[in-house]
């Protein structure tokens, strides 16, 4: 260990040692005493008695302190920023639902505030997972609840960002190289009876920036190392990814969106921190035009972007598109909010278009690897491919990535990695190109084929950047595919009312369920095998369990649910066409009621349109339809066929058209 380390770690563990000794004292000392027997045969029983353990753990603890506690905030490069006074409590919501031993079925919504957190926030559920949009402010509730589990001496916080994760590389190497990151001190055995114990709380943070190669096997190995160390509370974030349903027993949350004051209060935060004092400004602008920025006002990063774009050009946004144009613009021209506007040169010469254009490609090129995060090497080959699909730009790939931590500082450092300000800039800047590619209808029909669920924030971006073409191509084959689905499917299923067959239709498109017994006599690798071979993907890792009771034995029912890219896609895009819509259950006079299958037990079942499959009897295809409900991307809604057919034939009309427009050359 360098001089410069040894008193760095020496400070933090300074300042934040009346912090970690209650920690130590209640937490660790007690379960190096508990292993005493199992120390003593390892033969590191030296270590335990002169406290080396406990000194090591108290560095570890100090390390995450210091991580948790400054936080770098894209509108204000290079400034250390205590996360203690900008933080805004947010509120996570979450619907419980329950089944009693009649089948009846109840769902109760619990709000949780989280400006603390005790044992009463994760101990009701022991995993959590929240999951929400982009923007939303997730990384950073997870260092405030690291922070606040430390100070609270709660447990024993580990934070790890999964983007570190490979097949390689795995969340116990993770966990073992942050305890030990010189001297390895740590047996990796310890480690692992030290998880055993529990006590920990373990946070998982950003599962949708796992990198998409190989990314089944990093599944795999985190959903084996959370059952090994069950002992312990978990947290995960993620935006929405159909991969997430390999983690069903964690309890979903989702962040409230931000109320007005709370916005308010955010914006005067930050004007605690800046040298502008903008805050009051702004704030008296929005309140002449709410309609216009209360999209913006919800989410916590976009609040902090129109503090930025504000600062710089004292004007709001009218839509998100233009709002990362501008801020953009804000930070290639004047970006450093910390430093009065002050403008650093740019080392790689570029213009602001040019910039861009070699952004894009960047971007693009890295969305296609599901990575966000680089270690210097790599992204600097990264680079130099993209400069090399830019006809024009002439920079080294040193000096722009020297601007893009700098100068426009749109990445950032921590420690020996690069990333991504933050995923959304990514996205940004991913549909940009799409929107300027000369092969952007090869580009979205690829994307629709591989259905990686990282482009669907990309493609939230694309909807506004280029409609006629998401229209004429997204949304056109998925209307294409639904209706194909509606008009082919269970038509030879009888005695069965024709609008139960509807439902049936419109919740099947595009999703592929399995139904056992759980705890039935079925192995798991039968379940697997069986999985596997029927349902394309599974081997994947999406997959979820939900569980109902089955009344015949009050044991449970579970549904295995591969949830789709285009289905989920369909949903996302339906708010933005006025001429599409759900349907609700409610106005098909569904009604809350209990669920009774009439199935063998000890067998697979798969949800399809075989007359002879037993779920698609008399007595059970109203009931499959009723779990199916339960299970699909909108619960209690289904998509409307007559209008998805109805447009679909306005499309196909404009695209003949446009083809005998083409066709006389009038342009």
């Amino acid at each position: 260990m360098d001089e410069s380390t040894a008193t760095g770690i020496k400070d933090v563990l300074t300042i934040a040692k009346p912090i970690l000794d209650p920690v130590i004292s209640a937490l660790i000392a007690p379960k190096i005493e508990r292993l005493k027997a199992w120390i003593k045969k390892q033969d590191i029983k030296d270590k335990v008695i002169d406290n080396t353990f406990e000194n090591k753990f108290a560095e570890y603890l100090g390390r995450t302190y210091s991580k948790a506690k400054q936080i770098n905030i894209l509108i204000f490069p290079g400034l250390q920023i205590d996360l203690q006074e900008i933080y805004e409590p947010l509120s996570i919501n979450s619907k419980i639902k329950k089944v009693d031993s009649r089948g009846k079925r109840s769902i109760s919504e619990v709000t949780l505030r989280l400006d603390s957190f005790k044992e009463e926030h994760i101990d009701p559920f022991q995993k959590i997972l929240i999951s929400d949009s982009a923007g939303m402010g997730k990384s950073t509730l997870t260092k405030w609840i690291c922070l606040q589990t430390l100070e609270s001496s709660l447990a024993i916080p580990i934070l790890i960002e999964l983007r570190n994760l490979t097949v390689n590389h795995s969340i116990l190497d993770e966990i073992f190289d942050q305890l030990n990151p010189i001297d390895q001190i740590f047996d990796r055995d310890l480690i692992v009876k030290f998880l055993e114990l529990g006590q920990f709380l373990i946070i998982l943070d950003g599962f949708d920036e796992l990198p998409y190669e190989n990314n089944e096997v990093i599944i795999k190995d985190l959903r084996k190392f959370i059952d090994r160390t069950d002992e312990n509370w978990f947290i995960m974030t993620s935006r929405p990814e159909g991969a997430l349903s390999a983690f069903g027993d964690f309890q979903l949350f989702n962040i409230r969106p931000l109320r007005l004051q709370e916005a308010f209060n955010l914006i005067r935060k930050y004007d605690e921190v800046s040298p502008l004092k903008v805050g009051e400004s702004l704030i008296k602008n929005i309140e002449t035009r709410l309609t216009q920025v209360h999209e913006l006002l919800a989410n916590p990063f976009l609040v902090s972007l129109l503090y930025s774009v504000y600062a710089f050009n004292k004007d709001i946004p009218d839509d998100k598109v233009t709002f990362y144009e501008e801020i953009y613009s804000a930070l290639y021209k004047k970006h450093d909010l910390s430093k009065n506007g002050w403008t650093r040169p740019k080392k790689s010469k570029l213009s602001l278009l040019q910039f861009r254009i070699l952004l894009r490609q960047l971007a693009f090129d890295t969305a296609r690897k599901g990575s966000v995060s680089y270690s210097e090497s790599v992204i600097l080959d990264l680079i130099d491919i993209a400069k090399g699909k830019c006809a024009g730009i002439n920079t080294n790939a040193e000096d722009f990535l020297d601007d893009l931590l700098k100068a426009v500082p749109l990445f950032q450092r921590e420690g020996h990695k690069i990333k991504w300000g933050h995923k959304s800039i990514q996205d940004f800047f991913s549909s940009d190109f799409i929107t300027y590619s000369s092969k952007k209808e090869n580009i979205l029909n690829w994307i629709l084929e591989t259905k990686q669920d990282g482009f669907l924030n990309i493609l939230d971006f694309y909807i506004e950047q280029d409609f006629i073409t998401f229209r004429k191509v997204i949304i056109y084959q998925l209307l294409k595919d639904f209706v194909r689905h509606y008009e082919t499917s269970y038509n030879n299923i009888s005695q069965i009312p024709q609008d139960e067959i509807n439902i049936r239709r419109t919740l099947t498109y595009d999703l592929e369920v399995l139904f056992t017994k759980e705890n039935s006599a079925l192995s798991s690798d039968e379940i697997e095998d069986f999985a596997s071979n029927k349902i394309k993907g599974y081997n994947e890792g999406l997959k979820n369990g939900y569980y109902y009771p089955l009344p015949s034995n009050l044991t449970q029912l579970d549904a295995l649910v591969i949830n789709s890219f285009k289905s989920d896609l369909l949903h996302k895009i339906v708010v933005k066409v006025p001429t599409l819509k759900y349907l609700k259950i409610k106005d098909t006079g569904f009604e809350e009621r209990p669920i009774h299958f009439n199935l063998p037990v000890d067998q697979i079942y798969e949800v399809n349109d075989d007359p002879t499959n037993p779920i698609n009897s008399i007595l059970n295809f109203e009931e499959t339809n009723s779990l199916l409900m339960e299970l699909g991307p909108f619960a209690h809604a289904y998509f409307s066929y007559p209008d998805a057919k109805a447009e679909l034939r306005r499309i196909e009309l404009e695209l003949a058209n446009d083809k005998k427009a083409n066709d006389l050359n009038d342009f």
